[in-house]
């Protein structure tokens, strides 16, 4: 399986890449890639599952075939989002975490003259400075922050490592609140995809 979908040519000038957990993907994570990949004119957005994200613990995180399938199904019918399972072959394959700078490197050697924009939201940007590798990272893409209008700018890291920030609305929307509503015997409607919604309950996840 390749690691961007076939139907993604290399010639693509400038992509997204929206990485996350997606322990559900909910309608605010569609709602921030549409707004990202329209206020940049992204050519496509690739939605990149972590397989073994490195702050979290790995049992306490729904497996990674679950939230592919999630994100294909949330994302299905918009040609401009794909979902890619990198992090997982490499995951397969050298048994490390999901680092972002191991994950562009990897783009950048299997599609080569494709611009890179590394979508990220406020909290994730705030933390930047102590990812592995951030100064790899900047030089590897373009830093892209979405935040909410009239939010606070974080000047430390906006010195160090400027971006691009998109001001606009969003849904309050947590993946963990999703997640807490299920073991409630909540409903998710409105909440995230109706397909993902009929997975997680034909695959009685968070419960």
């Amino acid at each position: 399986m390749s690691p961007l979908p076939s139907g993604m040519a290399d010639s693509a000038p400038f992509i997204g890449l929206f990485g996350g957990a997606f322990d559900p993907p909910h309608l605010g994570h569609l709602v921030v890639a549409e707004t990202l990949r329209e206020a940049l004119g992204l050519t496509r957005v690739v939605w990149m599952p972590t397989a073994r994200p490195p702050h979290k613990d790995a049992l306490a995180i729904t497996p990674f075939a679950h939230r592919l399938e999630m994100v294909r199904r949330a994302i299905a019918g918009n040609p401009a989002f794909e979902a890619s399972d990198l992090e997982a072959l490499r995951l397969a394959a050298t048994g490390q975490p999901s680092y972002t700078v191991e994950t562009l490197r990897a783009l950048h050697a299997l599609h080569p003259g494709t611009r890179w924009a590394l979508l990220m939201g406020e909290d994730q940007y705030a933390a930047f400075g102590a990812w592995r590798a951030p100064e790899e990272i900047a030089r590897l893409a373009d830093l892209v922050v979405y935040r909410r209008t009239g939010a606070a700018p974080i000047a430390d890291v906006q010195a160090r490592f400027p971006a691009r920030v998109v001001e606009a609305g969003r849904v309050d929307v947590s993946s963990s609140e999703l997640r807490a509503r299920v073991r409630e015997g909540r409903s998710l409607r409105y909440l995230v995809a109706e397909a993902v919604c009929a997975y997680v309950a034909e695959q009685g996840l968070y419960r």
